[in-house]
């Protein structure tokens, strides 16, 4: 025998092998992967994927997106560590499935189940370092069940209350901007995004925005309408937030949020020329914050919001005389302190049963039950005050 032509013979079948071994077989890589070789399963498939015949077929996604699945879930470093991409690569496999086969054939469903389960997988991760408060590994899992479900709700909320916790504002903004831009956001949500938007990215533009959207959606929230004033307030636009607030409130007089805004603009301004140090001013504005809070409790006499910042009101134009007796010398004070004092006196009275309704209406809030209280102080009513005090040291005890 001619050994240079059996040699020939040798090396082109050994080339033939090793081409053949290139190619690339799905049903090899689920076989390494059913005996958890996944080095091999992961190099099997990558080489099938490339292969239009196999790329045609939704098995092959089938198969990569379980091989890539356990790569990414496992919790040995050595099988996690073949691929960093695995989970977007299983989550863009089992997708592939979904694409090319009928909701009801078993490669569709199964896709879906382990779609599931990772999404699950993450979910369960993140909730359970959330509760150590390891905000950031909790941040981490649930990005990770956002590539599973980009859009889901729960999710997005889940890793935007991990971002902040975790003080990332970053990421807190960007998943409840999505959340927004989905319109699946909550008030709280939007608060915080307004929040951030004052505070952190110093843009009260944009959160002026935010507010009048969460207006819309929530009209019956007083808050975001005080938001609007504070924001206007603050970029000094007090004209336009007055404008637009008497114009509505003539269109809907009945309407007891319009004259709680109105009040908070005169009451916010009140406290702003107050600390400029324009007493007359101030006061000037107070008093039409409690004209507008008043309007509030004809339409509404149970308003919590109404009657408690009556009350505070009556406190804030007491309080002018109490700090001018405070700051006055012994002698001023013989000659004007005692006639002062009646004037404080008898204003912080005529608050009071503002106060005293707005417990009744909500008898918890230790809020207002403090602030009760040190009426019931100043006004020396000390067994009222001291009854207020056991209350809310019972409830802040119980909390």
């Amino acid at each position: 025998m001619n050994t240079s032509k059996l040699f020939v013979l040798t090396l082109a079948l050994l080339m033939s092998v090793a081409s053949f071994a290139q190619k690339g077989s799905v049903t090899k890589a689920d076989a390494y992967l059913a005996k958890n070789e996944f080095e091999n399963a992961k190099a099997e498939i990558d080489v099938a994927i490339t292969i239009e015949k196999n790329a045609v077929k939704s098995k092959t996604w089938f198969v990569r997106g379980k091989i890539y699945q356990a790569i990414a879930t496992s919790t040995d470093e050595a099988v996690s560590s073949l691929d960093a991409d695995a989970l977007d690569k299983s989550v863009e496999a089992y997708n592939k499935v979904l694409e090319m086969d009928k909701e009801t054939s078993p490669n569709n469903l199964i896709s879906n189940t382990n779609l599931d389960a990772m999404w699950g997988n993450y979910i369960n991760i993140g909730g359970t370092v959330y509760g150590e408060e390891k905000y950031g590994e909790a941040l981490a899992a649930f990005e990770k069940a956002l590539k599973v479900k980009p859009t889901d709700s729960v999710t997005l909320l889940y890793a935007g209350v991990a971002a902040q916790q975790a003080g990332n504002n970053d990421k807190t903004l960007d998943y409840y901007y999505q959340m927004v831009d989905a319109n699946i956001a909550n008030g709280d949500v939007i608060s915080t995004l307004i929040y951030l938007e004052r505070t952190y990215k110093e843009d009260n533009e944009k959160a002026l925005d935010l507010v009048r959207k969460a207006k819309e959606l929530y009209p019956t929230e007083s808050k975001f309408g005080q938001e609007e004033i504070s924001l206007l307030l603050t970029m000094d636009k007090v004209d336009e937030a007055r404008t637009k607030l008497e114009a509505a409130i003539e269109e809907d007089p009945t309407n007891v949020n319009l004259h709680l805004n109105l009040g908070v603009l005169y009451d916010n301004l009140g406290s702003a020329k107050l600390e400029a140090g324009e007493k007359e001013v101030a006061r000037e504005n107070y008093n039409k914050a409690k004209e507008a809070y008043l309007k509030a409790i004809e339409v509404d006499a149970d308003n919590y919001v109404a009657n408690f910042n009556t009350g505070v009101i009556y406190v804030n134009l007491a309080k002018e005389y109490y700090d001018e007796v405070r700051d006055m010398n012994l002698k001023d004070y013989d000659k004007y302190g005692p006639a002062k004092l009646a004037k404080a006196d008898k204003i912080l009275k005529e608050g009071l049963p503002y106060m005293e309704k707005a417990t009744t209406i909500q008898p918890d809030d230790i809020a207002g039950l403090k602030a009760l209280q040190q009426m019931y102080t100043q006004l020396k009513m000390m067994d009222k005050a001291e009854a207020i005090l056991d209350k809310v040291d019972a409830l802040e005890a119980g909390q």
